[in-house]
Parts: C-alpha cells; structure tokens; sequence
C-alpha cells in the first residue's frame, strides 16, 4: 500500500470511489451522491490540480489501484489560518481492517504539523460511526461538541460530533 498525493491524473479514480464512499454510506458525509454525480471528472481534476496552499489530497494505492482518499484544507483567512480540517476520509470495504485509514490520518496529521502557524486540527463525524470515532480519537482528537439533526438523510437526522486535535499552542 502507498499513500500519495493525488494529481489530476487520479481524478478519474478519485471521483469514482467518492461515488463509492457517498452511495455505500450516505450517512458518513455531508455530501449526497446525487450531488456528486452533478461534477464531472474534469472538474475533479481541476480541483486536484488547484488545491490551495496548506490542502492536500491523500490517495491510498494497492498497487495501481485506489482504495482510500483522504482531504486536509487549510483556512485561508487571517483569523482562521491556525485550524485546517479533515475531510472525506474513506476505505473501500474490500481493503478496511488493513491500517489504511490509520495511514491515511497519520499522513495527514503529519502534513499538517508541517504547516507553520497551523494549531488545531479539526473534523465532524456522525455519532453512528463509532469505527471512525475510535480512529480519531486514537489519534488524539477529543469531542468538543454535538450537533444535534446535523445532518438528513432522507427523512432520519443524524448527529454529529465535533473534534479537534491540538498541534501547537
């Protein structure tokens, strides 16, 4: 398994298994499948292409192929550059149990310690998915708060926690 960064070579790959992700588990993202099928791959491309300074892309690779995407974006604002957020981190169900989310996280955590000025790390997770809470608190991350009906789909609420790592103060 190798984790990189993805370019926009990978968007083809990368759009397919956020398609994955957000149909098999609709309730793990704030984004609906729907939506997503509404972007194209070149869009993904160019968002692979143009990510800001201080964001990154991760891919989980089994050889050729992508089983595992994570996102890290940094605030760009004077009064928000100190937090940066994960997002859409994800393993395909034939590929979970092998460390690749803790791959995935640990790259990430990594990439942002690298980032000066960057103080805490930040992230929401429905409550139902105790797997990825387990994840990011063995990281570190503590739950700050609740959000009650955070999140609908269909017709049932979901709560989501909200966490954060401290990396610096």
């Amino acid at each position: 398994m190798n984790v990189r960064i993805l370019t926009e070579k990978d968007a083809a790959a990368w759009w397919r298994i956020r398609l994955e992700s957000l149909e098999g588990d609709p309730s793990a993202f704030g984004k609906s499948a729907d939506e997503h099928r509404g972007t194209t791959v070149e869009a993904a491309a160019d968002r692979l292409r143009e990510t800001p300074p201080g964001s990154v892309n991760l891919g989980a690779f089994d050889g050729d192929t992508l089983v595992g995407i994570a996102r890290f974006a940094r605030h760009e604002g004077l009064k928000e550059r100190h937090k940066g957020y994960v997002y859409g981190l994800y393993v395909t169900p034939t590929h979970r149990g092998g460390g690749i989310a803790g791959a995935l996280m640990a790259a990430l955590i990594d990439r942002a310690k690298d980032e000066p000025g960057l103080e805490q790390v930040l992230l929401s997770v429905a409550v139902s998915q105790e797997a990825a809470r387990r994840l990011y608190r063995s990281f570190g991350f503590e739950t700050f708060g609740t959000e009650p009906n955070s999140l609908k789909v269909g017709a049932t609420y979901l709560d989501e926690d909200h966490m954060i790592l401290r990396i610096r103060r």
